[in-house]
């Protein structure tokens, strides 16, 4: 059974590039906010150099979830553009879904930085997985939207690759739930688990690779 989009949602069909600039510029602040949460150590002393040293050395997780995070940014950015390539149209339910999304996806800098301070602690590593699910799950609430629910979707691209994108949707909260709950146990098998799930969607799915088709010409 399909969920139909509430009435109030149904207000004035409208073009995507309002929301893809909105956006883009969220995106560009969060993978700011990243790098700012990494801060040069304070150091005194006669042996600057080598104290300097030993304090960046141990600061490895912070870099290591700095980049971490900007890799995970970056893919949610790219699947975000290619949601709106294959889309034809906005509403006002596509305006608030995005907004969801773009709040848990704007906490991020947030369990990185506490990952990176205290990645053995398994309520930051909990709390960074929690994150990224809600994110995803958002993604998931805003892709059955407009593949479904209010039929956004260009009318050239079959359904079934929106079927197969929707279900690639879904794997990825799923996957960082899992990943959460293995944080229980080992915080050491999730941060594993967090590393490489990027991969697997770093990997474009059938409906990226589709060209969209060209419009009939008029004679």
């Amino acid at each position: 059974m399909i969920w139909r989009r509430p009435r109030v949602f149904r207000v004035g069909d409208m073009s995507t590039s309002r929301i893809e600039a909105f956006s883009d510029s969220i995106f560009a602040v969060i993978l700011t906010l990243l790098v700012l949460e990494i801060r040069v150590p304070q150091v005194d002393g006669s042996d600057v150099s080598h104290e300097l040293a030993h304090r960046v050395l141990s600061m490895t997780p912070k870099f290591l979830a700095y980049g971490l995070s900007f890799v995970i940014v970056c893919i949610w950015w790219v699947a975000h553009h290619q949601l709106f390539r294959v889309l034809a149209r906005s509403d006002r339910g596509l305006l608030w879904i995005n907004c969801l999304f773009l709040l848990w996806l704007s906490f991020i800098p947030f369990p990185t930085a506490m990952i990176g301070d205290f990645p053995t602690e398994a309520f930051a590593v909990m709390s960074y997985g929690a994150v990224m699910t809600l994110a995803g799950l958002s993604f998931c609430l805003m892709r059955y939207y407009t593949f479904f629910a209010a039929d956004l979707v260009d009318q050239r691209i079959e359904k079934s690759l929106l079927k197969l994108a929707m279900l690639r949707s879904v794997l990825n909260p799923m996957l960082h739930a899992i990943a959460v709950a293995t944080a229980s146990i080992s915080t050491r098998a999730a941060i594993v688990l967090y590393a490489i799930l990027p991969a697997i969607f770093f990997v474009p799915s059938r409906l990226e690779r589709h060209p969209l088709p060209k419009p009939a010409a008029h004679h």
